[in-house]
């Protein structure tokens, strides 16, 4: 978590899009963005976050535990900025 430095807003606003969409594709889509561009992003996430953030499964993806922990206040700090 020391590389906070190099998380922007887009960065936060595409994990909580993944969060909420579990899919790669759907999320970029929702995002206006390219699939590929979005995984690029993720892998950015990954390694600021110091975790997968998400896994695959079954039917798209599933959050970590990490993931799950920065759901809320991801959503409230996106929220109040809106």
């Amino acid at each position: 978590m020391n590389n906070f430095s190099r998380l922007d807003l887009n960065l936060l606003v595409t994990l909580d899009t993944l969060l909420a969409e579990r899919n790669v594709t759907r999320a970029a889509e929702r995002l206006n963005l390219s699939q590929p561009s979005v995984s690029v992003q993720l892998a950015k996430l990954r390694e600021v976050f110091g975790d997968p953030l998400l896994v695959p499964a079954q039917r798209g993806m599933r959050p970590t535990a990490r993931a799950d922990e920065l759901r809320e206040p991801l959503r409230e700090a996106l929220e109040s900025l809106g």
